[in-house]
């Protein structure tokens, strides 16, 4: 089994017995165990506990690329980090992570990382329906994802941030190559970031907020160093924005002045029913 599981590039965590013992620790396996594996998809896994990729599994997976959860009620988060493992450092190779319709997902990374799982190669993220979801990233992940250039989260109504708060240190998040940020009917969400560190944005092209009445600022301190798209809903043109903080609040004003407006519509149609 273990000869078969070593040559695997693809693993759809339904498809082979055994592999709950693996995952729960229970089996010894070898280093090379999953040494090819390059693309994981856990979809409606019934086997898994609360944790997606439990702290023993993260160094068996040198080359895994791309990580797909969805459908799993009972995964409370996706990488398990051990704080007692503190400088031990483990850099993943993780390119894309898309987490869906997790219902009780309360937070990708349970623990800050700093120090010891670092995610410099992540570029894509895709987060949708994780409805116990409060924030995306710590403080100390985001500080790492120097490559990320799409970030998209959706339908997650109980998610207040997407970078947790950490005002311990004056420091300096860079997203050095996000292009695009894509945040969709999230009526919890309150700001990108509410901690104190600056966040730097020198790549950012496209910033869609949509449906997120609750946003009424982005950061205390961001940086931008040039006009950026921004979209406000699915079917108006973007305006170019280089303050993001005024970027929110115009778009807040905007949205209660078509509220208004659609309010005293329904108003004076129904007096005109009458």
């Amino acid at each position: 089994m273990h000869v078969q599981i070593s040559e695997l590039e693809e693993l759809d965590l339904k498809s082979r017995r055994g592999l709950e013992e693996i995952w729960h620790g229970s089996l010894h396996i070898s280093d090379f165990c999953f040494s090819e594996l390059d693309t994981l998809t856990v979809d409606n896994c019934q086997f898994l506990s609360d944790t997606v990729i439990p702290f023993h599994l993260l160094p068996l997976l040198p080359k895994l690329e791309t990580l797909q959860v969805r459908n799993c009620d009972s995964v409370k988060t996706v990488f398990d980090v051990q704080s007692t493992t503190e400088g031990t450092l483990i850099t993943f190779p993780l390119k894309k992570l898309v987490l869906s319709k997790l219902p009780n997902l309360e937070n990708v990374w349970n623990e800050e990382s700093h120090g010891i799982l670092c995610m410099q190669h992540l570029e894509e993220v895709h987060v949708e329906e994780c409805k116990g979801l409060t924030s995306v990233f710590p403080a100390s992940v985001a500080k790492d994802l120097m490559k990320l250039e799409h970030l998209v989260v959706e339908d997650c109504e109980g998610l207040t941030a997407i970078v947790a708060e950490k005002c311990d240190e004056d420091e300096e998040i860079i997203f050095e190559r996000l292009q695009v940020l894509y945040l969709k009917r999230i009526q919890e969400l309150t700001c990108f970031y509410a901690g104190n560190f600056t966040l730097s944005f020198p790549s950012l092209e496209e910033v869609h907020v949509i449906k997120c009445s609750s946003m009424k600022t982005f950061s205390a301190v961001n940086k931008i160093d040039h006009p950026t798209k921004w979209y406000c809903s699915e079917d108006a043109k973007p305006r170019e924005e280089s303050d993001l903080n005024s970027a929110v609040r115009r778009t807040s004003e905007e949205e209660v002045r078509i509220l208004f407006n659609l309010l005293c519509s329904t108003e004076n149609d129904m007096i005109i029913g009458v």
